[in-house]
């Protein structure tokens, strides 16, 4: 089959995921173009790379030059007017990464209506996100983990131990700091150290201007030298990795807007045990007390956290839980999900 993934979002191709940090949607779309070739079809990603190639046999084409003359089905990443441009293929699906409670815009009603696409959600969570006015075809296909994160390397947490946070810094980092600085840090002697992956962050240490919603909390962060508080770039899925490989938790407060978190997927599949809070889909990425704890409160993720970083014998446990349950879903099984919906 041929089969055409089209995304307006960013210049990215196969190589970007070994090269850099990337977004959950676009590395989604890096590793199911190619899996998707291994399971025999010809693949052509449509996006805002500037140079056409070709990365293990995927084909990577630039948004302004033209379509694909032969396509049987497209994969529409997330907005529902890329729909248009492949007005005579039959076979449509919309893969979204958001709450689905956009379709019902008046703008996007028309374009399903026209277009008529299999509605493709991440996951459970993220299929209770749409009250459709009329029937369309639907599917889930939860996104994959990359082989970087599914290998069998050691997990071997770093003494002092640290906590990992990469989270968006407006979804719970303020009370993440709070919590560190008031609860976690002297509940364990000084002897630990908050790691926070932030791009923005990064730069703004080096004299980036930050948007002003961000400044506050950047402050919050550069006051907490003496906490043990230090912001890194985020890096390759290697480099990620690596990263994860050596921490004793991840701390990810999360959003009811989160439809998949992605971080939070690939450290559960390393064996890194978490700490979230059961909104958006954190309850469909971790096994609570088995892979991690999802907690009621922020009081709450300040006592199992300390508890975590302080009894290795339950760490160790719960790591071996993670690697145990968490390491089926790769980008293959994907594939065949997204396989079976075209056929």
């Amino acid at each position: 089959m041929h089969i055409t993934i089209i995304d307006d979002s960013i210049a990215y191709d196969g190589n970007s995921p070994k090269t850099q940090p990337m977004g959950g949607t676009e590395k989604a779309v890096a590793s199911l173009a190619p899996a998707l070739v291994r399971r025999g079809h010809d693949v052509c990603v449509v996006n805002r790379i500037q140079q056409a190639t070709v990365i293990e046999g995927v084909s990577w084409v630039p948004f302004d030059a033209p379509r694909p003359p032969e396509t049987d089905a497209v994969i529409c990443i997330k907005k529902p007017a890329l729909l248009d441009e492949f007005p005579d293929v039959e076979h449509k699906l919309l893969w979204l990464a958001t709450p689905a409670k956009i379709l019902n815009k008046p703008v996007h009603q028309a374009l399903m209506e026209k277009h008529n696409p299999i509605v493709v959600f991440m996951g459970d969570t993220h299929f209770r996100t749409w009250e459709p006015w009329k029937y369309f075809r639907k599917g889930i296909v939860t996104p994959g983990v990359r082989p970087e994160y599914l290998t069998e390397a050691e997990y071997s947490p770093e003494k002092p131990p640290r906590v990992i946070v990469t989270t968006n810094p407006l979804h719970g980092l303020d009370q993440v700091l709070d919590l560190w600085a008031d609860q976690i840090l002297p509940q364990v002697d000084g002897e630990a150290s908050l790691h926070i992956y932030s791009a923005s962050f990064f730069k703004a240490q080096g004299g980036f201007v930050l948007p002003e919603k961000l400044q506050p909390i950047f402050k919050k962060v550069q006051a907490m030298g003496s906490k043990n508080v230090i912001v890194h770039r985020p890096g390759s899925d290697l480099e990620m990795a690596m990263a994860y490989r050596h921490a004793a938790c991840h701390l990810y407060p999360g959003v009811e807007t989160e439809m998949y978190c992605s971080t939070l997927a690939e450290t559960q599949a390393i064996g890194l045990p978490c700490v979230a809070r059961p909104v958006g889909a954190c309850s469909e990425r971790v096994k609570n007390g088995q892979t991690g704890f999802l907690v009621p409160d922020m009081d709450s993720m300040a006592n199992v956290t300390v508890h975590l970083l302080t009894k290795s014998a339950s760490r160790e446990n719960m790591s071996r839980d993670c690697r145990m349950m968490q390491r089926a879903r790769t980008w293959d099984v994907a594939a065949a999900e997204f396989e079976a919906l075209l056929g």
